[in-house]
């Protein structure tokens, strides 16, 4: 077990700055694995696992206009992604993304705020990723945007064209963000990093493996996963740290290198056709009828839901939208007592929404219901199909394109 080892290497990568003469108010926040001078000893080992993270450090020329405006104290860093992201098993304090931000907030604004904006929603794709980035990411302006979805988007169609509409809508917005790609792994090896390392490179941009680094350590045993996490697929804190430190190691390679032409490929690589989709405001929905459902808050982002009364009834929920594409948010459960429901625009079925999923775990999951090739107006009912009447259903919330 080298977990010692490798922790001196998080440190090292996490403390350059403490190691050189930095203050213990900064030591203490970073609280990465020991402030002992041994920290400072870097294995040669060690070293190789961290710059294997590196995939591509891509075009650097946006990420040094952040560090300069860092300095200034008019930075924003923001992270979206899955729970990996929102720091499930470590915390939101203990998270790679939380340690991120106080590492280039040390290293990079000379003593200015950084302002830190963490997007992660536990069991969501890019699909909902980018459905919640305007109201959850964009609205904040972020300068440098790192997004991580490996282990929860699909090896299908769909995903890929939404996790390169999110790409686009990120390097689209005003301010000109840095975007930086991070791949995280399975226990049993499962990412989407290969398609996703194709937008990558297309767009020139920084991409960072978990895989790529960590495999051939337990490959070779000198780690095990369970060192780096106690489930299936969540980093623990100190895997958060690991995390943390192949970013820490992408900026501090980024910083040394002048910024260079962007060049954004013409056509895309998959698809952006999901560009614009966004969740809409339900204040802001015509509902014309509530039939056999209910209002219901969910939760700060899904606070004006809908239940099925699950009472034998099946009367359908009624509302209208205009768009050429309709997703719709709800509850995925992996229980019998989950039903189906149908999904009827301008009068015709247009699809079907099962809530009982193997992978259900009682998060939101998104389906893409209906899509056209021109906005409309899309007279919208949803109900529960026949024999269905008695289970439940939760739509949780309405994205349009």
């Amino acid at each position: 077990m080298r977990q010692n080892h490798i922790a001196l290497a998080a440190a090292a990568v996490l403390l350059t700055g403490c190691v050189t003469g930095c203050s213990s108010a900064q030591q203490s926040s970073q609280t990465p694995i020991s402030t002992t001078a041994e920290s400072s000893v870097l294995f040669d080992s060690d070293r190789e696992l961290i710059d294997r993270s590196l995939v591509s450090l891509g075009n650097t020329s946006r990420i040094r206009a952040a560090m300069d405006r860092a300095k200034t104290g008019n930075a924003t860093i923001g992270f979206i992604g899955g729970s990996i992201t929102e720091g499930m098993t470590a915390g939101g304090r203990d998270c790679y993304a939380a340690h991120t931000h106080q590492y280039f907030q040390t290293q990079f604004a000379k003593g200015k705020e950084v302002q830190y904006v963490n997007a992660g929603l536990s069991g969501t794709s890019s699909v909902l990723g980018l459905l919640r980035a305007q109201k959850e990411l964009f609205q904040y302006a972020p300068d440098v945007i790192f997004i991580e979805f490996a282990v929860n988007d699909a090896q299908d169609a769909q995903h890929r064209i939404a996790y390169e509409s999110l790409v686009k809508e990120c390097l689209n917005q005003p301010q000109k963000p840095a975007v930086v790609l991070l791949f995280t792994v399975l226990k049993d090896g499962y990412s989407c990093q290969e398609q996703m390392a194709q937008i990558g490179a297309a767009y020139d941009l920084p991409m960072i493996s978990v895989g790529d680094a960590l495999n051939p350590a337990f490959q070779s045993g000198d780690m095990q996963w369970s060192e780096y996490s106690d489930d299936t697929s969540h980093p623990n804190k100190f895997g958060h740290q690991i995390v943390a430190s192949m970013l820490s190691n992408y900026l501090d390679k980024a910083a040394t290198q002048p910024p260079t032409e962007e060049k954004l490929p013409e056509t895309p690589v998959f698809g952006d056709g999901y560009m614009g989709a966004t969740l809409l405001d339900m204040s802001a929905v015509a509902v014309t009828g509530y039939g056999s459902f209910e209002p219901k808050s969910f939760s700060m982002l899904f606070d004006r839901g809908f239940a099925a009364k699950a009472d034998g009834t099946a009367q359908p929920l009624c509302f209208t939208v205009t768009g050429k594409k309709l997703f719709l948010v709800y509850t995925s459960q992996n229980s019998a007592d989950w039903g189906i429901a149908g999904v009827y625009v301008n009068g015709r079925l247009a699809s079907t929404v099962t809530a009982n999923s193997k992978n259900g775990w009682g998060g939101p999951a998104v389906v893409l219901a209906y899509e056209s090739d021109t906005p409309q107006e899309l007279q919208v009912q949803i109900s529960m199909l026949a024999e269905q009447e008695s289970k439940q259903f939760q739509l949780l919330g309405v994205g349009v394109q």
